[in-house]
């Protein structure tokens, strides 16, 4: 069972890999790193957000984590990374629109920046990264979609809201994604990503999502 721990943009981010960690390659053990979590609350204990993952990306911060971790995962969205000083535009000078593996790899760059190439050479095969185009949730969606809606990455939460909706089950507020309400959203969420082979699928629609399962089949050997 492999220890990974987890710098992440909040708590619902943490819950969401969690799952998709926990299904996807067997019992291991998620410990988050950023942001601290109240577990029998199912709470932030801190402060989150990109700015937060972006200030714990450093070389005594990887050291201190690889001290008790076999692993880590580091999760961030694009939605804000045009902001200073996460600072990744979504677009080329000439205006045209980066692809999502372009800014995948310029984002894992990013997030790289602060951290020596010593401490690289030493973790970075063991360091996944999960970027979520716009937002995770947009993740979520090949769950209840098989349209175009599947790929959709933009407005993902009202998209997602609309198929709970339809289930008769609460959405997730749009101001407060750690809400009771959320968590409870969530979990009605988790219940229908239970196999492997349906994480398998949703990853298909993201090129984000397919990188970060590509990394995990580095750790684990699944027995069709």
């Amino acid at each position: 069972m492999a220890s990974i721990a987890v710098i992440c943009e909040g708590v619902s981010e943490f819950n969401i890999l969690n799952h998709i960690v926990s299904r996807y390659t067997g019992e291991h053990v998620l410990n988050a790193v950023q942001p601290k979590i109240n577990r029998q609350k199912e709470t932030q204990a801190e402060e989150g957000g990109w700015s937060r993952v972006l200030d714990h990306c450093t070389d005594e911060v990887i050291e201190n984590i690889f001290q008790l971790n076999e692993y880590l995962i580091i999760q961030i969205d694009t939605d804000a990374s045009h902001i200073k000083p996460y600072d990744i535009s979504h677009n080329f000078s000439d205006g045209c629109a980066k692809s999502h593996k372009r800014l995948h790899a310029e984002i894992k760059a990013r997030l790289m920046r602060g951290i020596s190439r010593s401490t690289k050479k030493k973790y970075l095969h063991r360091i996944f990264f999960a970027i979520c185009h716009n937002e995770i949730e947009c993740w979520l969606l090949p769950l209840f979609y098989s349209d175009s809606r599947s790929c959709k990455t933009n407005n993902c939460i009202k998209i997602l809201n609309m198929a709970l909706s339809k289930k008769n089950l609460n959405g997730i507020p749009d101001t407060n994604k750690n809400s009771p309400l959320a968590r409870d959203a969530y979990k009605a969420i988790f219940k229908n990503m239970k196999k492997r082979e349906i994480i398998e699928r949703m990853a298909t629609n993201s090129y984000g999502f397919k990188s970060l399962l590509n990394g995990l089949d580095t750790i684990v050997e699944y027995k069709r």
